[in-house]
């Protein structure tokens, strides 16, 4: 049952008050019964004499004879905790007539397109303000698509520009189930252009839809990848992509730059909703960073150009020991990310002769003579397993016998010969037993890869077929409505039951209160009695 209090300071917002066992309200009953049960009796007078033998044949005063004595007031303290008790154990809540209202916001890239001035965005939210003031009192949260577990404070100007600068930095989806609460409305400002954005599953859509958004043409840059080129490291690989997230067709120039300037430009027609790509090549020497535009630009700039930084794609120098077989110093020379250099200037070793290097180090033991494997070969799990290389046990040999410490890892070994060890400590040194010489018959072949994934495993990352890109999703440059904007009108559920607060606490710290109170009275009138007095 709910029954409408007094209204709050808020215009228009009601209080409802709702039992969760309402039938406990049936013990309210009892009251009569406690101012019953102390009902007062006739007055008696009270005379002080010397023997009570001598009274005992006196009569009794009749009914007309004394007045009958109030009840005793301690039923009002006894009455008062009987019902805040009743009362807690029917669980009293209250319900906020002002409505809940979770705005989700579509950070999407393409929200940055320009109309008549000003950015999809800042329309919507200037409609968002007059739809949520139309709609009544209500408790506003804001979460975005792009990041909906992040709750993002009231809706003002500095929330709304923190929201343009992040957009396009993460990919929206539907909003998690776990976030749809029922005791809320859920509300989407959006231009209709991803309609995935409309579809939350299970049948469900949003309460209110706020949807903005006219223009029908967009070109933008989808990806941007360089890498070196296999024939050639000493060139770069580029490939531009475009996309047209329009409804027709349109024509653009890609323009690519470097720190030096300009390298190149192409002009490219697009057709409505497909991609256009470019590939050319550059010198790798001295370029850092690279940037591809479109021109001329559109409605959409935030999608017309595209950074890309080049780091990823640098040579890494190696100090190699000059006792290292040929066959090893010439795998590094044709590695397209390798290079070698002196000691001091160098970030890693290949050592051949026990030098211990201030540096990460891949170690080639050569103590023995090179003997053939006796046992299968065995993969540590810390190696992945799209790493590996693919090896034949009956084509390598051993040339050292390798001690293993407790802490160190044995990333590859023959039965129980450890064949590769990432030793513990830093810098960090993986050393080999397998023989890299000029006499390691048929593995001459596989040297060069496994040479290149134990320098992986020691720097960290990729050295072979790296790619430095930077990309956005198709989804980023459509512009085009897919739903028609609604006019802007109270929403059909502008009311919503809010989070009901339980009063129970409260009623029964104030039994706790009066218990007390009866206490203290119960324990002043025993001291009285104790003490002679009336």
């Amino acid at each position: 049952m709910a029954l409408g209090l007094a209204a709050t300071p808020d215009a228009g917002a009601r209080q409802l008050l709702s039992w969760v066992t309402p039938l406990w309200l049936l013990g309210l009953a009892m009251l009569p019964l406690i101012r019953w049960l102390h009902r007062g009796g006739p007055r008696r007078q009270a005379l002080t004499v010397s023997r009570l033998a001598l009274w005992q044949g006196a009569e009794r005063p009749g009914p007309a004879g004394g007045e009958r004595r109030p009840p005793d007031p301690a039923w009002r303290r006894r009455a008062l905790l009987t019902a805040l008790l009743v009362i807690a154990l029917a669980e009293p809540q209250w319900h906020s007539s002002r409505a809940r209202i979770t705005v989700w916001l579509d950070d999407s890239l393409h929200m940055l397109t320009r109309e008549d001035g000003t950015t999809r965005l800042d329309a919507g939210w200037a409609a968002l303000q007059a739809q949520l003031a139309a709609s009544g009192p209500a408790e506003v949260e804001l979460r975005s698509l792009g990041d909906p577990w992040r709750t993002r404070g009231a809706p003002d100007a500095a929330l709304l520009a923190a929201v343009a600068a992040e957009a396009g930095r993460h990919e929206p989806g539907p909003p998690p189930e776990a976030l749809l609460s029922r005791d809320r409305q859920h509300w989407l400002l959006t231009d209709g252009a991803d309609a995935s954005l409309l579809d939350w599953g299970s049948g469900r859509g949003p309460d209110h839809l706020v949807a903005v958004g006219r223009t029908q043409r967009n070109a933008g840059l989808q990806r941007l990848a360089a890498r070196r080129d296999p024939e050639d490291p000493q060139r770069l690989q580029l490939l531009v992509v475009a996309i047209n997230g329009g409804a027709a067709e349109e024509t653009r120039e890609i323009v690519v730059a470097d720190d030096s300037g300009e390298q190149g430009r192409t002009l490219r027609t697009i057709a409505a909703g497909r991609t256009a790509s470019w590939r050319l090549t550059l010198p790798a020497a001295g370029v850092g960073r690279l940037r591809a535009v479109l021109q001329p630009g559109d409605a959409l700039a935030a999608d017309d150009e595209l950074r890309l930084d080049l780091a990823p794609l640098r040579r890494r120098r190696l100090a190699v020991d000059a006792a290292c077989p040929p066959s090893v110093q010439a795998a590094v020379d044709a590695h397209p990310r390798l290079e070698r250099g002196s000691l001091d200037a160098a970030e890693a070793a290949i050592d051949c002769s026990g030098l211990r290097a201030p540096l990460p180090t891949v170690s080639l033991q050569a103590r023995q003579l090179p003997t053939p494997l006796t046992a299968a070969l065995r993969w540590s799990s810390a190696w992945p397993a799209a790493q590996r290389v693919v090896l034949d046990p009956d084509r390598l040999r051993s040339a050292a016998r390798l001690e293993v410490g407790r802490a160190d890892v044995v990333l590859l070994a023959a039965g129980d010969e450890a064949l590769i060890v990432r030793r513990d400590g830093q810098p960090a040194r993986i050393e080999t037993a397998l023989d890299f010489g000029a006499g390691a018959g048929g593995a001459a072949a596989e040297r060069p890869l496994l040479l290149n994934r134990m320098l992986e495993q020691l720097l960290g990352e990729p050295l072979l077929d790296g790619v430095a890109m930077a990309e956005r999703s198709a989804a980023a440059s459509r512009v085009v409505p897919q739903t028609a904007a609604p006019p802007a009108q109270r929403p059909d559920r502008a009311v919503a039951t809010g989070r009901p607060r339980a009063a129970t606490q409260a009623l029964l710290l104030a039994a706790l209160a009066v218990l007390g109170w009866e206490l203290a009275v119960l324990a002043r009138q025993s001291a009285r009695r104790r003490a002679g007095t009336p």
